[in-house]
């Protein structure tokens, strides 16, 4: 019996070190989201807010977190597990961006000219899998209402 605790004991800190390798190559991206106060709605708790990862140029979201505008300011980290879509996550894109969305709507889908949208600049997993960044929402989602 003692030969098995034993033996227990010494395989605890090989699945410790497992658990850390996998992490190391765990994809997450901290982010800070704020709002420019000249476009904060005094309805801020009615508008629903969207942080996401997506390819440049794309907008299927590859990590998602859903959330309320009046949260803002918001730290937020978005990881593998966060995804839509099994097939598109993080780990399927070497070049990121981060979009933080405002909405009254609680489809994302659903587009309206009241949409408020920011962006980050480019991330890169290539050298990091770990990554931080902020966005700013700016400006009017100009991407057209569906008529």
């Amino acid at each position: 019996m003692k030969n098995v605790v034993f033996i227990c004991l010494l395989s605890i800190p090989l699945f410790c070190l497992a658990a850390e390798e996998s992490n190391a190559d765990y994809r997450a991206v901290k982010v800070a989201v704020d709002i420019d106060k000249s476009l904060l709605p005094s309805d801020a708790e009615n508008w629903i807010l969207y942080v996401y990862a997506s390819k440049p140029g794309a907008r299927l979201p590859l990590a998602n977190f859903k959330g309320k505008l009046s949260q803002l300011p918001l730290n937020v980290t978005l990881n593998e597990s966060m995804y839509l879509l099994p097939h598109l996550t993080l780990k399927q894109a070497e070049d990121i961006v981060i979009i933080a969305k405002t909405t009254k709507s609680d489809n994302p889908h659903q587009k309206s000219s009241e949409d408020l949208i920011g962006y980050s600049n480019g991330l890169s997993f290539k050298d990091n899998a770990k990554l931080s960044t902020s966005v700013t929402i700016d400006q009017r989602d100009k991407n057209k209402p569906a008529k």
